[in-house]
């Protein structure tokens, strides 16, 4: 996957962080997010962050039908829909555009190599998605 050419960061502003786990609005919707966020991770409260998120999917599908979301607009995500922006086969991940971009791990047994740029998918999210801060990226 290259991360030149495909939108990765995802733009948030911080509301709230508790013990490991962030509060993450999507400026310009109702989103709010709850992420787990990295050991030491401290930023100010009401900012705007840039920064990675990552997840796991459970059983993904194509999906003719519909936009991209997540649900519930508030909270850990669950169920999300969205277009596949990139496929790494070598990490078996596909990064996703579900309002906000994030890469997403497959479900064992799974192939990021039957989804194709594009294509819409649907799927439950496997808890503890998480967030990485822009700067904290190597």
């Amino acid at each position: 996957m290259n991360s030149q050419t495909v939108p990765e960061i995802a733009e948030f502003k911080l509301v709230s962080l508790d013990a490991g786990l962030g509060t993450f609005a999507v400026p310009g919707t109702g989103y709010r997010l709850a992420l787990h966020v990295p050991e030491g991770f401290d930023a100010p409260i009401g900012r705007r962050i840039r920064g990675h998120v990552r997840g796991q999917a459970l059983r993904m599908h194509r999906t003719g039908a519909g936009g991209n979301f997540i649900e519930p607009l508030d909270g850990r995500p669950r169920i999300v829909q969205g277009t596949v922006l990139a496929v790494d086969p070598g990490a078996n991940e596909v990064l996703l555009d579900l309002v906000v971009p994030i890469r997403l791990e497959m479900f064992e047994g799974q192939s990021a190599n039957e989804f194709a740029t594009g294509e819409m998918v649907n799927f439950y999210m496997h808890p503890g998605a998480t967030f990485t801060p822009e700067s904290a990226e190597a």
